[in-house]
């Protein structure tokens, strides 16, 4: 009996490490599936608005703290990003809300003063994002880490990052794109 037991608890270790290794290898392999349908997508779609659009990179803390940067870009240039850096608790500490939020932080810059600032996302295109997203954040270890990739209802980038397991705290590496807009831009 003891026996059976022993070897019953060997065969239910095996199994229970053998599935969840295999589950962060299928999550890792579905994440680069739904990422390869995003590209080609998002290359179909940039032609037809003429690769004009602009986003926007967010992030946030669980201690109230966060970003916003908008980048627009017209005919594959970039032109223009906006930041500003914000906390949702006045200066005593009391929420208040995203609608209401301090700003400590903003700038504007144009196609001749991009990236002079340290702060905020670099001012890239969406096409170097899916590089980054590929080489950067899906190829991390899928044992050591938990790794996601979201598209939104254009099946367009969205979410590409992971979390080291057993991370408590402001632990995302990656890209949150918060919104997408295609631009009209009139041909001349």
């Amino acid at each position: 009996m003891k026996q059976k037991l022993i070897l019953l608890f060997f065969i239910t270790s095996f199994f229970t490490l053998n599935l969840s290794c295999d589950t962060n290898n299928t999550s890792k392999s579905k994440s680069i599936a739904k990422y390869k349908s995003s590209l080609n997508d998002w290359n179909t779609l940039k032609n037809l608005y003429e690769n004009s659009y602009k986003y926007t990179v967010s992030s946030s803390s669980v201690f109230g703290f966060g970003t916003n940067t908008t980048i627009t870009i017209v005919n594959n240039i970039v032109i223009s990003r906006m930041y500003e850096a914000f906390s949702v608790f006045d200066k005593n500490n009391n929420y208040i809300g995203y609608e209401n939020r301090l700003v400590f932080e903003s700038y504007t810059e144009n196609a001749e003063t991009l990236n002079e600032h340290d702060s905020g996302a670099i001012a890239v295109t969406i096409d170097a994002l899916y590089e980054t997203c590929l080489s950067a954040y899906l190829s991390v270890d899928s044992d050591s880490n938990s790794i996601t990739f979201n598209v939104d209802n254009n099946n367009l980038i969205k979410d590409c990052y992971y979390i080291p397991n057993g991370c408590q705290d402001d632990c995302t590496f990656g890209i949150k794109i918060s919104s997408f807009q295609w631009l009209n831009i009139a041909s001349n």
